[in-house]
C-alpha cells in the first residue's frame, strides 16, 4: 500500500512538473507575440479582430507615432499575461486588452473614441471601467474570464454636479453596488477599491518600434 501511494505521488509531481513547464512555455510566447505586436507587425493578429476592431489604422496612427505605452498584466487568472496598451498617461484617448491564445493575439478591447468613458487596470489584474457624463462619474470593477467576457466585481456612482441646473435628480448622490451611500462612506470605498489599488505609473513602458 505505501509503494502504491508513493507511486501516485511521484505520478503527481511528474504531472505538475509537466503542467508548470507548459504555462512557462505559453507565458514566454504570450511575450514573444506581445513584442511582435510591438515592433509594428500585426501578423499574429486574429484576422476577425483586425478588422473588427480596426487594428490596422490603429497602429499606423498611434503606435508608429510612439504615443502609446504598454504594461503586461494577468487579467484572467490564467497565469498568462495580457497585454495593456494606453495613450501615455491618457487612457481616455486609447485603451486596449490583448490576450494570447494558441499561436494568436484576441484583441479584448480597442478604444480610442469615448474619451468620456476609459478602462484602466488595478495591480490584482481587476480592471476599472471609469465613465463619466452630465457631472456623474460611474466606476465598474470587472475581472475578464479566459474567453474574453467580462464578470463585473463592483460598482460605484457619484453625481456631484446637476446638468442642466434645474434638474430633479438628487445632488450629492452616491451609490456603492447598488446601495446609497453618503459622501464620506463613498470616498472611502472609492479609496479602498480604486485609488490605493492603482497599477503604479512605473509599470508602464514607452512603446515605441
Amino acid at each position: 500500500m505505501k509503494g502504491t501511494w508513493l507511486r501516485i505521488c511521484g505520478f503527481m509531481g511528474g504531472l505538475l512538473f509537466l503542467l508548470a513547464g507548459c504555462g512557462e512555455r505559453k507565458a514566454d510566447a504570450a511575450m514573444d507575440a506581445y513584442e511582435q505586436l510591438l515592433s509594428g507587425d500585426l501578423s499574429l493578429l486574429n484576422e476577425g479582430d483586425l478588422s473588427a476592431w480596426a487594428l490596422d489604422s490603429w497602429m499606423d496612427i498611434l503606435l508608429a507615432s510612439g504615443e502609446l505605452e504598454y504594461a503586461c498584466l494577468d487579467l484572467d487568472g490564467d497565469g498568462v499575461d495580457e497585454l495593456l496598451l494606453q495613450r501615455i498617461g491618457d487612457p481616455g484617448s486609447y485603451n486596449g486588452v490583448f490576450h494570447y491564445d494558441g499561436g494568436q493575439i484576441r484583441c479584448w478591447q480597442s478604444d480610442g473614441m469615448e474619451a468620456s468613458c476609459r478602462d484602466y487596470p488595478l495591480r490584482d489584474g481587476t480592471m476599472v471601467r471609469q465613465y463619466d457624463f452630465n457631472g456623474t462619474r460611474s466606476y465598474t470593477l470587472f475581472r475578464y474570464r479566459p474567453d474574453g467576457s467580462q464578470e463585473t466585481a463592483a460598482s460605484l456612482f457619484a453625481r456631484e454636479e446637476r446638468i442642466p441646473e434645474d434638474s430633479p435628480e438628487p445632488c450629492p448622490y452616491y451609490r456603492v453596488n447598488g446601495e446609497e451611500v453618503g459622501a464620506a462612506d463613498f470616498q472611502t470605498q472609492f479609496d479602498s477599491l480604486i485609488t490605493q489599488q492603482l497599477l503604479e505609473p512605473s509599470a508602464w513602458t514607452c512603446a515605441q518600434h
